[in-house]
């Protein structure tokens, strides 16, 4: 079974029957809807989010095909799927291989390791072809405003070609050889230089004996690591923090959701918002469970008194795995934004 295909499996264990096959695509993709977002958190698969962005709809729906016909999983009515038994037990399988990735955090890096690793493989690049004094190459990325970035981290550096590839292959050096989470050999073969021209993720698995999921989401789980490095020891690698310190976020937000923040600190209401923003009541409270999820000191008083809160817990504690429905039937005078945000804020 490929390893995408496990993930797959232990992604919808982890749903139990409450969602259907397409939250857990959209999660994969990294789709930054509401309802996707709080999936990610409610259902602690966030640091499964936005892994796995070149992943086509046609393929997620063979793999899930494939599982359906091997009984690994089934319908939930309401088009929601779940487990079976065989399937359960399979995903409890791989739980110990889930917990090996202690650094894969999609929700928090993706974004992040996106424009690191191409700003990386591109310094890489060039510094290489700057020694041989070669400019006649095609950049690794085409995406400009990479290379825009380059330019300006070029024109700033005060080493000469020949330090510029020294200092980076000894940052570079420093933190891979400090017991990574994974054979630093994965992200080492997709570099390109003047003389060598980096792998694609299938060359990679193969000379790694890895299938080809699998080394993708091991190759992220040491490229998120090393972000987490370099911001920790900047100090000790001025050239590679120089390449993370303006996409690194440690509170991950929607663009959306950080105007809401910056005028809820204001002190502007929810009825304030809607009509400053002309933006619907529901996407609002959107943002505001968004909040809830990601921001530790976020405080849901305002919205919820500590009554009600105690009441939304009660009713999850009693009737825990059930979906936000059982409980609203429990408590008809909470509303489900208020649901949503008590669940959010405890992580339930």
């Amino acid at each position: 079974m490929p390893f995408l295909q496990t993930v797959i499996l232990f992604m919808i264990n982890r749903i139990n029957g409450q969602r259907t096959a397409s939250s857990v695509f959209h999660l994969l993709k990294g789709k930054k809807s509401s309802q996707t977002i709080q999936d990610a958190k409610l259902y602690q698969l966030d640091q499964w989010f936005q892994t796995v962005p070149f992943l086509q709809r046609s393929m997620f729906d063979q793999l899930i095909e494939e599982l359906t016909g091997r009984r690994l999983i089934e319908p939930s009515g309401d088009q929601f799927v779940r487990v079976t038994s065989e399937g359960k037990e399979l995903a409890d399988q791989f739980t110990e291989t889930v917990q090996s990735f202690t650094f894969l955090n999609g929700w928090k890096l993706q974004d992040c390791a996106n424009a690191f690793w191409k700003r990386l493989s591109l310094t890489v690049q060039v510094a290489s072809h700057l020694i041989y004094q070669d400019a006649s190459y095609l950049p690794v990325t085409k995406d400009e405003s990479v290379q825009r970035w380059l330019k300006a981290f070029l024109s700033n550096s005060r080493l000469s070609r020949e330090n510029l590839a020294e200092q980076l292959h000894e940052e570079l050096f420093l933190l891979l050889k400090e017991a990574p989470p994974e054979n630093p050999l994965l992200l080492v073969l997709r570099l390109t230089g003047k003389k060598r021209t980096g792998k694609t993720i299938e060359q990679a698995g193969e000379l790694t004996g890895l299938e080809s999921t699998e080394y993708w989401f091991r190759f992220l789980h040491l490229l998120h690591w090393l972000i987490e490095q370099v911001m920790v020891r900047k100090a000790d690698c001025p050239l590679l923090f120089a390449m993370v310190s303006d996409i690194y976020e440690p509170v991950t937000l929607t663009q959306s959701t950080k105007k809401t923040k910056d005028m809820l600190e204001k002190g502007w209401t929810i009825e304030d918002i809607m009509s400053n923003r002309r933006l619907k009541r529901s996407t609002i409270e959107d943002h505001i469970v968004e909040l809830a999820l990601n921001v530790p000191d976020f405080s849901i008083r305002p919205f919820v008194s500590e009554e009600t809160e105690n009441q939304v817990l009660q009713a999850r504690a009693a009737f825990p795995g059930t979906r936000m429905k059982t409980i609203k039937e429990q408590l008809p005078a909470v509303s489900y934004f208020q649901i949503r945000l008590v669940l959010a804020k405890f992580n339930e």
